[in-house]
């Protein structure tokens, strides 16, 4: 009975920890390397030490693969900001330059494209 208890609970507790580790890869995009370090250790574990070189290699392709994805997801969250910035600055300006017209901002509004276009006749106000 106790043997069976301790078995279910160390059962349990690897399971909760590779499900830890697997969320938490999910969130660094290193699931792949982590899956294939889990299967060099295990399963593969004799191929693994025969190549070991190439097993090396492969694994930190896989990582190296892992941090250009992180790079590139930089890059874009980077440019994206700067895009947000500028569509920001075109809104103030857009409503500065109608205060400074004395258009009421109650009588225009900003299209998709970010345009300003008067409520009523759906012109473009600049």
């Amino acid at each position: 009975m106790t043997i069976t208890l301790f078995v279910s609970l160390g059962l349990t507790l690897i399971l909760l920890l590779l499900s830890f580790l697997f969320r938490i890869a999910g969130k660094l995009q290193l699931t792949l390397p982590l899956f294939y370090f889990l299967l060099t250790a295990t399963i593969l574990n004799s191929w693994a030490a025969t190549h070991e070189t190439l097993a090396l290699t492969i694994l930190f392709l896989l990582i190296a693969v892992s941090v250009i994805s992180w790079v590139i997801s930089l890059r874009n969250a980077f440019q994206n900001r700067q895009k947000a910035k500028a569509i920001e600055e075109d809104y103030q300006w857009q409503i500065a330059r109608a205060k400074s017209l004395s258009i009421p901002l109650d009588s225009v509004y900003f299209d998709a494209s970010g345009n300003m276009r008067y409520t009523e006749t759906d012109a473009l106000v600049f």
